[in-house]
């Protein structure tokens, strides 16, 4: 029956092999460069700290400019000695990126890496019966593209005890490779998740860091390592590795769906202190935190 099918499906077969090897060239080039690239950088060196505003589209320009009022007002002082400047980055929304077929048009992205900070309105993300063509998220891209691997969350709720802090990977996991999976045939479709050694420590080691630095004795990993043993493996194992470096901070690891119910359990919530996840999960996790703390807007 194998040999039948490979005969029967022998065209699909090798272009699902050719789609995978593609991707498996790009990812091993993106390890080469995280293995590289050490280049962190230092802001109280630059001047001036530029800050792109992206409004983004339908109600993204509105909650853009309130947040710009709020950020203008905090950096006032900074504003006037020069230390920061803003910038207006016109053009990211669904219309434009819609008429160039890509997720950042090519201009607005490179206006994007003149910029230190980049304060972005919410932007339309298509989906199926929509009437724009399926094109990436410009989040997913510009964390892409300018690898933004740290995705951190604050969720606080004192007369509840909750005082979390959220480091959800940003630039793997499912999402990475979320527009370049295959249908086979019509029957038959695949999407792909990836997780590097490279990118599982640089995120797990943040939230150590951030843990010691704020005298903070609780880090916790959640995965779901016991079902996908590979990736969600890697991350763990990782975890375990880096954990060493940190004797003085306690850590465990949780399972995504019990952590998803824990963060809702008043005996248990407020033992959960820092929390490091792979990306899908974190986005889940982190907009359940949010609605907890008083809306998804507040993630």
């Amino acid at each position: 029956m194998t040999e039948e099918l490979r005969e029967r499906y022998s065209k699909e077969i090798e272009r699902a092999s050719d789609h995978f090897e593609n991707l498996v060239v790009e990812q091993l080039a993106r390890v080469e460069r995280m293995k590289k690239d050490d280049n962190w950088i230092d802001y109280s060196k630059i001047k001036p700290i530029i800050i792109g505003v992206v409004g983004g589209d339908g109600i993204g320009p509105h909650i853009c400019r309130e947040a710009r009022r709020v950020l203008e007002f905090l950096l006032q002082k900074e504003v006037e000695d020069g230390k920061v400047v803003f910038r207006d980055i016109e053009g990211l929304t669904i219309e434009n990126r819609a008429k160039v077929g890509k997720a950042i048009p090519d201009e607005i992205l490179e206006e994007l890496k003149k910029c230190h900070l980049i304060l972005k309105g919410p932007t339309t993300t298509p989906r199926k019966g929509d009437p724009w063509p399926n094109i990436e998220s410009a989040n997913v891209a510009m964390r892409r593209e300018l690898d933004l691997f740290a995705n951190v969350r604050p969720v606080k709720v004192p007369e509840l005890g909750i005082d979390w802090v959220f480091f959800r990977e940003n630039t793997e996991g499912a999402y990475v490779l979320g527009p370049k999976g295959i249908m086979v045939t019509d029957d038959l479709a695949f999407d792909f998740k990836v997780i590097t050694r490279q990118g599982a420590e640089r995120i797990i080691r943040l939230a150590f860091d951030y843990a010691r630095k704020n005298n903070i004795n609780k880090v916790t990993v959640v995965t779901k390592a016991n079902v996908v043993k590979t990736t969600d493996g890697l991350f763990l194992s990782v975890a375990e590795e880096v954990a060493k470096e940190y004797p003085e901070v306690e850590w465990d690891d949780w399972y995504v769906d019990i952590m998803s119910a824990k963060l809702i359990d008043p005996a248990r919530r407020s033992q959960f202190r820092v929390i490091v996840l792979p990306n899908l999960y974190g986005d889940i996790l982190t907009d359940e935190a949010a609605q907890i703390q008083g809306g998804v807007g507040t993630a």
